[in-house]
């Protein structure tokens, strides 16, 4: 956690995505100048998961997808608007084209 708020700190990037957060729902996760948007693993075990870290700066907007992936999406309003997702495949896991054809029909 520290590497990542070093890295924050440094760049101060309008907006980072996270694969494998390892976090589970009762875990509070914030940093101080951004929002965090994110998909923790379903279940009880803390794996997986995904987040979008947007700068408090920015204006942003969570969208919603109906997906059976890890996934997570927003748009986000700077001089363009642009949609940022997060998705975490797992290793060794069989991955379906329709799925994947279905997610990327539901970013803007």
């Amino acid at each position: 956690m520290s590497d990542l708020k070093d890295i924050l700190n440094s760049y101060q990037p309008a907006c980072v995505a996270l694969q494998e957060t390892h976090l589970k729902p009762e875990n509070s996760f914030r940093l101080h100048g951004y929002t965090v948007f994110r998909k923790d693993h379903p279940g009880y075990r803390a794996s997986g998961g995904v987040a979008l870290l947007i700068s408090n700066n920015i204006p942003s907007s969570l969208l919603t997808l109906n997906t059976p992936f890890q996934a997570i999406a927003a748009q986000i309003f700077t001089h363009k608007l642009i949609t940022v997702c997060s998705l975490y495949l797992p290793p060794n896991t069989q991955i379906g084209q329709t799925n994947l054809n279905n997610l990327m029909l539901q970013l803007p």
